[in-house]
């Protein structure tokens, strides 16, 4: 995970301990003044408490807001890691499952460092300096502050074990029910057709039975560690009262002492919620971590390209292509040789097909520490460029994308932003992009996977997309039978025409393949 203390955070971490020192000052101060008055009433010492406790509320109200910035900044920064490895992920995680995680994990990392972490550090500096003032008092009476701390400890350490195993299971059930809400959503359609709708509910229903099972056994946990860290404090107020009796303090010191016991056992109070969100925090971390971990690395092999090659220098030029798959690849395919205004036929599996061709539009080859795989263009690697360079060079339509959140221009501009609005509308409509039949044209705000554009208008536009600016290597796959018949023509005159390397998998109508390319023990007589 990363460091919590990180620039942009360590002024908030100083300023949360700054506070928790400032907040037990005014403790001790309040209650040598509340001693006090206890021997004897002036409007000085009343009116001296009430300024002492007014400062104790700003700086608890302080310590919550710093806590809250604290919390967010750094959610903010594993949400960002999240969402760009889903994006990088060659075969992501599902919606549901994404969605569970940048939520419910996230809101378990937040709440450790909000209301777990943050009263922690704030709390220790609060009850070292009333620890100190009861000692003062007496020895007793901070020996009955330490035995109360003492046996709070052990009762939280003899909960925390099942806490963490119970914060798991609830976090597995919540992402199974959330995979399971978001996979039967988006099968609606075949749902109803299928009279299956109070199949599936009940389905669901079943799945959140067992999120509701697991949220109660975790709250049986949560329950014994704040009941512990509530009735515990109550038996050190005990310890506090018989050592004044056994001490013979005076009454004025007995005051005294309960109210630093009482603020110390507010500190206490919050112990209980601490290890609480400290177990789901670590429930949380066993999934996040790796998968930060993996972005990071991906990140940083982007970051820093091995070429100092552009992609300006290709455009327009139409090279020999050379595309070799890791080592370790399950069912690999073998080392593809291109020239320039070849047709490449993908012959295997439709799972080899699709991870293959995936892999080659999203530049995921060459992510491993070997640096033998990837797309070669004209003998330099596409994945040693920056995205926004290798963007240019690989063009790729396949049925598994949809248009992204934003407005129609943005997406078929998507791999080339500086390509005039006119040009890429024209190449839109060639496709079979029908304009005419949105209202606001190329300012058509699309959502929820392309709406309001069709099946048909998306595969135009993506399929546009990727041939705009015509890049080097063009991948494609059976989204060009979703095409109007009129922009499915075009598309097959372009494709049989095309200067680049062509690579594509499906029955295609009208395209010819000049070459195949096989993955490993896939025979002559399996060939579409």
């Amino acid at each position: 995970m990363p460091p919590l203390y990180a620039p942009g955070r360590r002024k908030l971490l100083a300023g949360l301990l700054g506070l928790g020192i400032l907040a037990g000052l005014f403790s001790i101060a309040a209650s040598w003044l509340i001693g006090q008055l206890a021997a004897g009433f002036t409007m000085a010492a009343l009116c001296s408490v009430i300024g002492l406790v007014l400062g104790f509320f700003a700086a608890k109200y302080l310590e919550r807001v710093l806590a809250e910035k604290l919390g967010q900044h750094y959610v903010a920064q594993l949400r960002r890691g999240l969402i760009a490895h889903a994006l990088r992920s060659v075969r992501g995680p599902s919606a549901g499952i994404t969605i569970a995680r940048s939520t419910n994990d996230l809101s378990s990392i937040r709440n450790w460092i909000v209301q777990g972490m943050v009263p922690l550090v704030a709390g220790m500096p609060l009850l070292l300096v009333s620890g100190i003032g009861l000692w003062l008092l007496h020895p007793l009476l901070a020996a009955s502050l330490g035995l109360t701390l003492a046996l709070e400890a052990l009762f939280l350490l003899g909960l925390a074990g099942g806490t963490f195993a119970s914060a798991r299971s609830l976090r597995q059930q919540r992402g199974y029910l959330a995979a399971r809400i978001s996979d039967t959503v988006a099968a609606r359609t075949a749902i109803t057709s299928g009279g299956g709708v109070d199949r599936e509910v009940a389905r669901v229903q079943a799945s959140a039975q067992k999120v509701m099972d697991a949220s109660v056994q975790r709250a049986r946990y949560a329950g014994a560690l704040r009941a512990s860290a509530l009735a515990v404090p109550l038996l050190g107020t005990a310890l506090a009262v018989g050592a004044c009796s056994v001490a013979g303090l005076p009454h004025t010191a007995v005051a005294t002492a309960l109210t630093l016991m009482g603020i110390c056992a507010g500190s206490v109070g919050e112990w209980g919620k601490a290890v609480e969100y400290r177990q789901n925090y670590k429930a949380g971390r066993r999934i996040i971590a790796p998968l930060l971990a993996q972005d990071q690395k991906w990140a940083g092999a982007q970051e820093a390209p091995a070429s100092t090659r552009n992609a300006k220098e290709l455009l327009g030029r139409y090279c020999a292509v050379r595309i070799q798959l890791p080592e370790d690849e399950h069912d690999k395919f073998p080392v593809l040789r291109a020239q320039p205004g070849e047709r490449i036929a993908v012959n295997g599996t439709q799972q080899q097909r699709s991870g293959l061709l995936g892999a080659i539009a999203t530049g995921s080859l060459g992510l491993g520490p070997e640096r033998h795989a990837g797309v070669w263009v004209a003998e330099g690697r596409s994945e040693d460029l920056p995205p926004t360079d290798r963007r240019k060079l690989i063009g790729a339509a396949l049925e598994t994308m949809v248009p992204e959140r934003g407005t129609l221009g943005r997406a078929l501009r998507y791999r080339h932003p500086a390509v005039s609005v006119g040009k890429a509308l024209k190449l839109a409509v060639q496709c079979g992009l029908d304009l005419d039949a949105l209202p606001q044209r190329e300012m058509t705000r699309l959502r929820r996977g392309g709406e309001p554009l069709g099946s048909g208008q998306q595969a135009a536009l993506l399929v546009a997309r990727a041939l705009l600016r015509e890049p080097p290597v063009l991948v494609l796959d059976g989204i060009l039978t979703r095409l109007p018949p009129a922009g499915y023509q075009y598309v097959v005159q372009r494709v049989m025409n095309y200067p680049g390397v062509v690579i594509y998998s499906g029955q295609l109508p009208g395209i010819e393949a000049t070459n195949s390319w096989r993955a490993a023990g896939w025979l002559i007589s399996h060939q579409p």
